[in-house]
């Protein structure tokens, strides 16, 4: 979008006067542009600017109506000339890329305040993703898996998917869509998410971080701090022993490693640099899920 697009774009919110200056947001991960996203400067002011995708003005307006401490506070939304865009509170945090002790604490602070918020909400199942888009999604999976163990275990992981509770879940909630501002962890870019089975969003945050790791970092400790943290504060609270809870977040985390297995085997092993770690790391986890031995 141009610069006058997006000045005649911002007379539309017009939350402050003087002169906006917009500046494109770059990635951690990797240093390029996000596609449309904007950080916003009006005088001492600022937001961010961004168009939404998939499901996320849905889950603005549906879950978000009022403002929430693990959400970024929706400001106002108006159509451009390629979609609808929303202009979000600014967020000044660190991301969870380099994790650490008080920052998972906040994220799982964050992420059991809305667990809890929307336990079994029925009512509300059908906004943004829903079930069974998502269920019909991750089967697809299973047929690209080409081992008989790893196969035996996404079974009983679909098993479990169909059964545990649901809530609402952020279905892309890798540490760089956590956002640390002192004490209060936000969770950011909502393209996807909607009513899920409760492990969806924990298992995503936790599962790809080593301790060496180039793109997460967790160590073993602080993965099972933070496991033990979202037990005491979600599972416990809703009656879900932790034998059933351990033994469903293991599941969990090997699935996040079986969905690298699927895109290496559908797409190009050559063409998926991340596909020789996952599929170790696939067979690893089943093989403990066969002893009975959780790694986490």
């Amino acid at each position: 979008m141009t610069d006058a697009a997006l000045a005649a774009l911002w007379k539309t919110f017009a939350p402050a006067g003087g002169t906006p200056a917009f500046h494109p947001v770059r990635r951690e991960e990797d240093g390029t542009f996000y596609e449309g996203v904007w950080q916003v400067t009006v005088g001492g002011d600022r937001y961010f600017l961004k168009r939404a995708k998939e499901y996320e003005a849905e889950i603005y307006r549906t879950f978000f109506t009022q403002d929430r401490p693990y959400a970024p506070k929706l400001l106002g939304s108006a159509a451009g000339e390629d979609g609808e865009y929303l202009l979000l509170e600014y967020i000044a945090g660190d991301n969870l890329q380099r994790a650490t002790l008080s920052g998972l604490a906040a994220a799982v602070e964050s992420l059991s305040l809305m667990q809890n918020e929307f336990w079994e909400n029925q009512r509300l199942s059908h906004k943004g993703l829903s079930f069974e888009e998502s269920f019909a999604q991750i089967k697809k999976r299973r047929d690209y898996l080409c081992s008989a163990l790893l196969e035996k275990y996404y079974d009983e992981y679909l098993f479990l998917y169909e059964r545990l509770p649901r809530t609402l879940c952020h279905d892309d909630l890798l540490p760089f869509n956590i956002l640390v501002a002192k004490n209060r962890a936000v969770m950011i870019d909502w393209e996807v998410g909607g009513i899920l089975p409760y492990p969806v969003s924990f298992a995503r945050l936790v599962a790809h971080g080593r301790t060496h790791g180039d793109l997460f970092r967790m160590t073993p400790k602080q993965r099972a701090f933070a496991v033990g943290r979202y037990y005491d504060r979600v599972a416990a609270r809703h009656g879900i022993g932790r034998a059933q809870f351990d033994r469903a977040i293991a599941l969990f985390v090997f699935a996040e490693s079986c969905e690298w297995v699927y895109i290496g085997n559908r797409f190009g092993k050559e063409d998926c640099k991340f596909y020789p770690r996952y599929f170790r790391t696939a067979l690893q986890t089943a093989r403990r899920l066969e002893e009975g031995t959780f790694f986490i």
